[in-house]
């Protein structure tokens, strides 16, 4: 049996997550970890440790998960975040199967988990609740 405790690293940094992310991680697990790499290492898509670079807006890179490379270009064009980088890979939208909170909870999940994000800041820009006062 494997031990709860490597379970819940195989699906993040392995690092303890505020409870305020707890959300945006068992998303992240579920949805993007086999294309960006259990701890954003990345894979079959990018690595997310710039992802605080790539998308200075939460806003936007919510965009960027809820589009997907198809719709974003036709929303947008062939390129994708600060630095206008052209789109050479398929990264599925996900409108259709996560809400615009768990959208918002899993970009928040990866601006503090990878990006090196602050807790407070990430959550304020991502349009979630304040951490509580014991993270």
């Amino acid at each position: 049996m494997v031990p709860l405790s490597l379970l819940a690293g195989a699906c993040g940094g392995g690092s303890s997550v505020p409870d305020e992310l707890s959300g945006g991680r068992k998303i992240y697990g579920s949805n993007c970890a086999t294309c960006h790499g259990g701890s954003g290492q990345g894979g079959a898509g990018p690595a997310l440790g710039d992802v605080m670079d790539t998308w200075p807006s939460c806003t936007e890179q919510q965009e960027w998960i809820a589009l997907g490379s198809e719709r974003w270009k036709t929303v947008h064009g062939p390129t994708f975040g600060a630095d206008d980088t052209p789109i050479t890979a398929v990264m599925p939208g996900h409108e259709d199967r996560l809400s615009e909170q768990e959208i918002a909870e899993v970009a928040a999940y990866q601006r503090v988990e990878f990006g090196g994000g602050d807790l407070a800041a990430v959550l304020a820009d991502c349009g979630l609740p304040a951490p509580s006062s014991g993270s």
